[in-house]
């Protein structure tokens, strides 16, 4: 080897490192954006049963009184404990872990779409997450799926290097089997990625012995599980473990979880994926939104096509495959689907077939170009679809995590107004998941659970003493039909973009 020739080795070397450097202070950068976004708007209130089981369970861990509930979301909950040490604020101990998880989520995100794609692809998608409406809310918000997305992506982030390295291929298996495991401890309804990760040891497998790469991937696998379960496992009794996990199940899928079983109409429940996916997930136009929307959403939809009309049946598809379909599967069957933050792992991913999408479209021979938009290369029209993109999704997004703030969703609209105009010794009242509100925020109420008007009757008339007022929310089932519009009280909203289940709650007087 000549002097030459070293030198040019030293200089392309030197190359490498100043790019990888600069990267990384760039995609820091971006994290650093991304967590001060969500610090600034971090939500003041709780704002659902589970946010509610969480904030009990930091009191008095207890799965079988649903503090919180099956599977008792362990690392969820670690992770909120280690902040409630600093802080006395129960709604801040569990935002804090999704706002900072939520925004680390970058790092794996951009390193996975720079593997499949290309550097400029993996920064278009770390901007666009950025301003993602559902990404960016679910980090303010005191729920585990901010949490549950950091492990799933750094995991099929992991598993797809293992899958296309050339050396360490077993360090990244072992290393996403690892974070699979613990992100079951987050969510263990992220279950259905157990398919991406027998399809990689399969994959695997046939290159690199089949003993070893099983052996190596469920090891990894089980020590994940084994951080948690374990731990739970002691604390909870295993035979006490089962018993909730059994009838926690049979709830979920038999009788109030909103899965297929119970929420049978199949075009009812696909109209209601489309919105949770596009309209809720990624911003697009819905004719109960502003017209801002349309231009973007026709920017995203042109980057979801252009990269559906250039996809190859190659690997890097089938990993995809593999990834979303699974879960789609067990959301669109299993879930409740008034619930769009179910959807949550499926955008990272969208987020990455819009850039690569966009990026085909500026390659693309059919791309409009003119003389006069040449000779200023950042004022091209890909540059300007992009710029209006990530600017309009700022404003839609920042619109929406400042009313999450500043505006307490409709259940704590409502218990405000009773605590107000009531008095808590002569009045009762039956709600459904608004009951644990009261028992969170005002315990001192009678407040109690009614399914329908069926449960209410029976409990009035096994009551010894029936209270002078009688309240009901309109989650009662059949109380609007008995009640009608002279029993309506008051009605309370929020934006369904931020709150879907109860973004409209009525509330009834039953008796003076």
């Amino acid at each position: 080897m000549t002097w030459v020739e070293l030198w040019k080795m030293l200089k392309e070397y030197n190359k490498l490192m100043n790019s990888q450097s600069n990267t990384i202070i760039i995609l820091a950068a971006l994290v650093v954006i991304c967590l001060v976004s969500r610090l600034l708007f971090i939500g003041e209130y709780l704002e659902g049963w589970d946010s509610i089981d969480f904030a009990l369970g930091l009191r008095d861990y207890d799965i079988a009184y649903y503090q919180p509930h099956f599977p008792g979301y362990p690392v969820y909950m670690f992770l909120c404990w280690l902040v409630h040490l600093s802080t006395d604020n129960d709604t801040i101990a569990l935002i804090v872990p999704g706002a900072v998880l939520g925004s680390a989520v970058l790092a794996p995100l951009f390193y996975l779409a720079k593997r499949m794609f290309s550097e400029k692809v993996a920064l278009l998608t770390a901007f666009i997450y950025i301003v993602n409406p559902l990404c960016w809310l679910q980090s303010v918000k005191a729920l585990s799926d901010a949490v549950g997305l950091f492990f799933v992506i750094l995991s099929a982030q992991l598993l797809f290097y293992a899958s296309t390295s050339s050396a360490y291929k077993l360090r990244y298996l072992i290393s996403g089997s690892v974070i699979l495991g613990i992100c079951l401890g987050v969510r263990l309804s992220y279950f259905p990625f157990i398919i991406l990760w027998l399809y990689v040891l399969y994959a695997l497998s046939k290159s690199n012995g089949r003993k070893r790469v099983i052996g190596y991937g469920v090891f990894g696998f089980v020590a994940g599980i084994s951080i948690w379960l374990i731990p739970l496992a002691c604390y909870t009794g295993f035979k006490s473990l089962m018993v909730n996990g059994f009838s926690f199940a049979f709830g979920h899928f038999g009788d109030w979880g909103g899965s297929v079983v119970t929420s049978q109409n199949i075009l009812s429940r696909f109209s209601d994926f489309m919105w949770c996916m596009f309209c809720n997930g990624l911003g697009f136009w819905c004719y109960d939104t502003s017209l801002f929307r349309v231009l973007p959403s026709i920017i995203m939809g042109l980057g979801i096509l252009f990269f559906l009309r250039h996809a190859k049946f190659d690997f890097k598809t089938r990993f995809i495959t593999f990834y979303m379909a699974p879960y789609f599967l067990w959301i669109f069957f299993g879930q409740n689907l008034e619930k769009p933050r179910h959807v949550l792992p499926l955008i990272p991913f969208i987020i990455i077939f819009v850039s690569a999408g966009l990026a085909r479209l500026r390659d693309s021979k059919h791309t409009y170009s003119s003389p006069g938009f040449s000779r200023y290369k950042y004022f091209s029209p890909y540059n300007l679809f992009i710029g209006i993109l990530i600017m309009s999704m700022s404003i839609i997004s920042i619109r929406l995590v400042y009313a999450h703030k500043s505006e307490p969703v409709a259940q704590i609209q409502l218990l405000d107004y009773v605590e107000n105009n009531y008095n808590g010794s002569s009045t009762r009242i039956y709600c459904w998941e608004t009951k644990r509100f009261f028992a969170y925020y005002a315990p001192l109420w009678d407040a109690r659970r009614a399914r329908n008007i069926d449960d209410i009757q029976y409990d009035i008339g096994a009551s010894l003493v029936t209270p002078e007022i009688i309240l009901s929310t309109s989650k009662v089932d059949g109380i609007d039909s008995i009640v009608g519009s002279s029993g309506t009280v008051v009605e309370f909203k929020n934006n369904r973009y931020i709150n879907n289940p109860y973004h409209k709650l009525t509330l009834y007087r039953l008796r003076d």
